[in-house]
């Protein structure tokens, strides 16, 4: 953990952070002031709409623009140009935002010429953030991201102790920052990573070649949760602005600190599984408390909904990033969709909200409902988001990608630092870093390069992985395996190390490890290789 956080040195790699400060900042809080609002008088229905979901909108449908055309004109980061308009755009069209004119079809305008730009600029900025991280070491994007993440969150307190056009334009430079910081760490290298892994993602892994095809449940649970985290964040909007707001600033950065930290201490390092079991009861504890202290615990929904956003924009940039790594899509595909589900979200929590607020200013009771069923919601979808094991928990090994230079596959040996054991895995360089030297199997360190030779026959696969099965289950039958001792054997079989089969069976570190020791004494051996040998005879 302690050479992990070494690598954060350079600052340029935070980059990610002030653009989430930014986000924070002008929209999930009032940190730099109200955004948009019509210039006077109360706002009507449609107002209310158009102010608070436009700018999502816009978010929205730039994301799904680039998911659509990256097949054919490249990613963002394939133009150069875009690089240096995203951030400029997005700075430049921020202070439209909190700009108020007396004339409303005025004020209206600007604020939709600002909304659209922030949100076209904003979406090219999330995509190639989500490009970098796909490329850098896994340990070290998840360092990053909570690093990330824990910083803007003090940058949003710092700005929310600012007034007026003080706190507007420090949240201005913010993209500006961002976009310099991507300047500095997309190298040529990278951008020589990313259009290999772009390469495998149209070409291998799925057959339909599909972005959407291997997400599972996932995107709906990202989707629906912000959804959620919309609802709890807009109910109580009196408490998001004075010290109210620094309080729960506060008291997010510390949870963030605290639960990233926790999750990188071990040896499965950022766990997605454990963010997510984090955060749900966080945020029922939440919603919880409105239901039993009415308003007086709005203030506990708010706190909730600001840690939720924060630690499901980590679930988003990581989950991604293994997503395009194991070939599921090019880097850009993935960064798009996984924005898109944030904001799609959002969006929708936010008309959800919008809809329901007559039904909240006539009844008293209709937030206690409004929580009672935030909070079924939750649970179900957690359930079923947790029960796809397959895209969810079981976050896809960096696949092999297709060298750059030599257009072949090699097989490449490693040293595993989870398992002990070594790993044989196949294909070119898959990662960058900016701080370590590059080797074949782009974890930073040392491998030897086999052999060299074309892909494997499909069917030929298939043939020694039905034999494998039919050898475990004849080997689970024979020493008397319970059914649970053979699904930990079966991963074992295929060198799973004892965190793989922690997060893929859903059980304890300590309990997979206890099952590998009744295995391994079972069937009389005394090390993860030589049940490997005993299998393969």
């Amino acid at each position: 953990m302690f050479e992990s956080a070494r690598k954060l040195t350079p600052l340029r790699q935070l980059g990610w952070g002030f653009l989430l400060a930014w986000v924070f900042c002008v929209f999930y809080t009032n940190a730099t002031g109200e955004v948009g609002g019509e210039a006077t008088g109360s706002p009507t229905f449609a107002e209310s709409l158009f102010y608070a979901a436009f700018p999502l909108a816009a978010s929205v449908i730039t994301l799904v623009a680039i998911v659509i055309a990256e097949p054919r004109i490249g990613a963002p980061t394939d133009h150069r140009p875009l690089v240096i308009a995203a951030p400029v755009l997005t700075a430049a069209s921020t202070p439209l935002m909190f700009t108020t004119v007396a004339d409303p079809v005025a004020h209206a305008a600007l604020f939709a010429i600002g909304s659209i730009a922030t949100g076209v600029g904003s979406a090219l900025l999330w995509v190639m953030w989500g490009e970098y991280y796909a490329v850098v070491p896994r340990e070290e994007s998840e360092m990053l991201a909570p690093a990330s993440a824990v910083s803007a969150a003090l940058v949003v307190l710092l700005v929310s102790a600012m007034d007026g056009w003080v706190a507007v334009a420090v949240a201005t430079a913010l993209p500006l920052l961002s976009g310099l910081c991507f300047r500095l760490v997309w190298t040529p290298e990278a951008h020589r990573v990313e259009r290999a892994l772009a390469k495998h993602g149209r070409t291998g892994h799925d057959a339909t070649h599909r972005p959407l095809a291997g997400l599972g449940r996932t995107g709906f649970g990202i989707l629906t949760v912000f959804a959620i985290v919309s609802i709890a964040g807009m109910g109580q909007t009196h408490w998001l602005e004075g010290a109210p707001l620094q309080a729960i600033l506060l008291f997010s950065t510390l949870m963030m600190a605290v639960v990233a930290l926790m999750a990188v201490s071990g040896p499965r390092r950022m766990s997605l599984f454990f963010l997510y079991r984090w955060m749900c009861p966080t945020l029922v504890i939440g919603f919880a408390a409105v239901i039993l202290f009415g308003s007086g615990g709005g203030i506990a929904t708010v706190a909730a909904s600001l840690g939720g956003r924060f630690t499901f924009c980590l679930i988003a940039q990581i989950y991604f990033a293994n997503y395009a790594a194991a070939g599921r899509a090019t880097p850009a595909q993935a960064s798009s969709l996984g924005w898109l589900f944030v904001h799609a979200g959002d969006l929708l929590g936010v008309v959800a909200w919008i809809a329901l607020g007559p039904w909240v200013a006539a009844d008293p009771a209709a937030i206690l409902w409004i929580s009672t069923v935030s909070i079924v919601v939750l649970v179900v979808v957690t359930m079923i988001v947790m029960g796809d094991t397959a895209t969810f928990l079981r976050v896809p090994e960096r696949d092999a990608i297709e060298a750059v230079t030599s257009g072949k596959t090699g097989a490449i040996v490693g040293t595993d630092s989870e398992a002990g054991t070594d790993a044989v895995r196949t294909g070119a360089n898959a990662r960058c870093s900016n701080d370590t030297p590059l080797y074949p199997d782009g974890t930073g360190r040392r491998s030897e390069v086999v052999a060299t030779e074309p892909a494997p026959n499909p069917a030929n696969e298939s043939a020694i992985e039905a034999n494998l099965e039919a050898r475990i289950a004849a080997l689970a039958a024979e020493h008397r395996l319970t059914p649970r001792e053979t699904e930990v054997f079966a991963l074992l079989s295929r060198g799973r190390s004892i965190p793989y089969i922690r997060d893929e069976l859903i059980i304890s570190r300590e309990t997979a490890a206890t099952h590998a020791k009744h295995i391994y004494a079972k069937l009389g051996v005394h090390s993860r290789q030589e049940l490997i040998d005993l299998v393969q005879r």
